[in-house]
């Protein structure tokens, strides 16, 4: 009779060590699924571009300048990203009026087309690794200037700096007075110890030295009286020595 309890105790044994040995196990490929990290979140096609740890040329910081910095109407990140793909191509007038005319990576320069007046971008390298980015905005009464500096990916406004350093500039800079009547001098030179006038800026595509020249239209007033001939206008060029700007 013992016996017997043994071996239905075995037999019993038995069974339950089959059943619980017959639970089935996750397989190699579920137990990687449940340990993958989640995927970071997709970024937005108009979100500022981070450039951090990467040598930038024209197009990155092109794309890291803030919208209102455009002519005419603002220029998203995404349009701009269009705009690098068809740079003189017609279709780059269906994305915005003011399309990429010229972008010289080599030299750190571009340019926007569909205006009256200019719309450029350039930079100079400093020596602590900064870049000095400028934007010239020309309008019929002299170029904006908008200043930022590039470091670790990313674009500050200094509203401060003077593109051109503070020039003690003279009417003679920029006018050949001997080829105007006595009136006509007399009132210019009048007209620019008022401060009455504005610069026109070209920044540089070759070299690193800046353009600058005078509006005589609002020097003399707009009136045609007293206009100036543009035989008689000259530009001065002020030239990036030591990271300073010297008069030439």
């Amino acid at each position: 009779m013992k016996g017997m309890k043994l071996i239905l105790f075995t037999l019993l044994l038995s069974i339950l060590l089959i059943s619980c040995n017959a639970k089935p196990k996750q397989n190699s490929n579920e137990l990687k699924q449940n340990t993958f990290e989640q995927p970071t979140t997709i970024t937005n096609e108009n979100q500022e571009p981070d450039f951090s740890g990467k040598n930038v040329d024209i197009t990155d910081i092109f794309l890291l300048l803030p919208d209102n910095v455009f002519p005419e109407v603002p220029t998203t990140v995404a349009q701009r990203k269009d705009l690098l793909k068809c740079i003189g191509d017609e279709k780059a007038f269906e994305i915005s009026p003011t399309p990429i005319g010229v972008c010289d990576a080599k030299n750190g320069y571009l340019n926007l087309t569909g205006m009256q007046y200019g719309w450029e971008l350039c930079y100079w390298n400093l020596k602590d690794a900064r870049k000095l980015v400028a934007i010239n905005n020309s309008t019929e009464s002299g170029g904006e200037i908008r200043i930022f500096f590039y470091q670790n990916g990313k674009l500050i406004e200094d509203y401060n700096y003077q593109l051109g350093g503070n020039q003690n500039y003279k009417l003679t800079d920029f006018i050949d007075v001997s080829q105007l009547s006595s009136n006509t001098q007399k009132f210019a030179e009048q007209q620019f110890i008022k401060g009455a006038w504005h610069l026109f800026y070209q920044l540089p595509q070759n070299g690193t030295s800046l353009k600058v020249s005078i509006d005589t239209y609002q020097l003399m007033n707009y009136d045609e009286n007293h206009e100036i001939p543009y035989e008689a206008t000259k530009e001065v060029t002020l030239k990036w020595k030591n990271e300073t700007w010297v008069k030439d």
